[in-house]
């Protein structure tokens, strides 16, 4: 499990993943400080095979939290470049995480321009959203495509969307967020357009051969949500689009189920037995047996975040 392999189309020295965790330690226009660049050069020091940073904003109208990284603009690219360059002499790989805030949070709600699906408002912030034109949709798909470009150009290994969560691209795949009567809404196909659309814009715009992930949640874990079977069928359409890597999640991660292991090892299998693309479990991995259940079902990834807060030495200890 230990052993160097190729994950999403990046060679990478190990089976082990340090997921996205927000870390709240950019400037206040979301630059990278050097407490992120020793932040990741330690998690690289410390054998983590794949880092992803924490979410990053893409556009200079939101921050869905303050301190939040932002890659919004080109002069951004060269503080970014210092990381991964740092990164990379410590042997680490590392891939930005991409996001569109919307209703879930924003750090600072009076200025910013809260973009959703539809006009509710989100039951856990209480914010409502501006429900998004035609023309909304086609600037958020080119932020996105300009930004994973910066990515590309700042020298990172990969770029994953983030479509999970809570956040812009998971509100329009679910119907409990998304109630458009539209080319974007009611079914799960046109529920998938603006996500399909947005994968379509960073592939043509990063180049066929560069990493393109996804976080994708595997449900809404509520009623009349989102769903296991709706996530299956999601996922097979992004890879067979020629998508690198999918990382499965959900929102258990906010409930804190410690007797709970591998939250969501059943749906991440079952997507395995389907696909030839990469699988990323995060969620729940709490010991060696839980990755020995995953490895047995075909599952060769594993995404950690709190593991490595509580203990950088995370890899070394389980070892044992």
């Amino acid at each position: 499990m230990v052993s160097k392999t190729e994950l999403g189309g990046i060679s990478v020295r190990n089976h082990f993943v340090r997921s996205a965790t927000m870390k709240g330690m950019a400037t206040s226009d979301g630059r990278p400080t050097k407490a992120i660049a020793k932040l990741y050069t330690n998690l690289a020091d410390h054998h983590v095979g794949t880092i992803i940073t924490s979410y990053t904003y893409i556009t200079d109208y939101e921050q869905p939290n303050k301190n939040q990284l932002g890659i919004y603009s080109d002069a951004l690219i060269p503080d970014y470049q210092k990381v991964t360059e740092q990164v990379h002499q410590h042997g680490g790989k590392i891939v930005m995480q991409i996001v569109h805030g919307s209703s879930l949070s924003q750090g600072y709600p009076k200025k910013a321009r809260i973009l959703g699906p539809s006009a509710i408002p989100n039951p856990d912030s209480g914010l409502v959203p501006q429900e998004m034109t035609m023309e909304d949709i086609h600037q958020v798909t080119m932020l996105f495509a300009d930004a994973a470009q910066r990515v590309k150009k700042a020298g990172f290994d990969g770029v994953e969307i983030h479509a999970a969560h809570g956040y812009l691209l998971l509100q329009f795949i679910s119907p409990l967020f998304n109630h458009r009567r539209d080319a974007y809404g009611g079914s799960l196909e046109n529920r998938f357009r603006f996500l399909d659309e947005v994968y379509q814009a960073i592939r043509q715009r990063v180049g066929a051969d560069y990493p393109v992930w996804i976080k994708l949640n595997s449900s809404d874990e509520e009623p009349g949500g989102l769903s296991n079977d709706d996530f299956i069928w999601m996922g097979k359409q992004l890879v067979q689009q020629g998508m690198n890597a999918i990382e499965v999640n959900g929102n258990k991660w906010q409930m804190h189920p410690f007797k709970e292991h591998a939250y969501y090892f059943d749906v991440a299998s079952r997507l395995q037995k389907e696909v030839k693309t990469d699988i990323i479990l995060t969620g729940g991995l709490r010991n060696r047996e839980d990755i020995e259940k995953a490895t047995k079902a075909g599952i060769s990834y594993f995404g950690f975040a709190r593991p490595f807060i509580q203990n950088i030495d995370f890899l070394k200890t389980s070892e044992k």
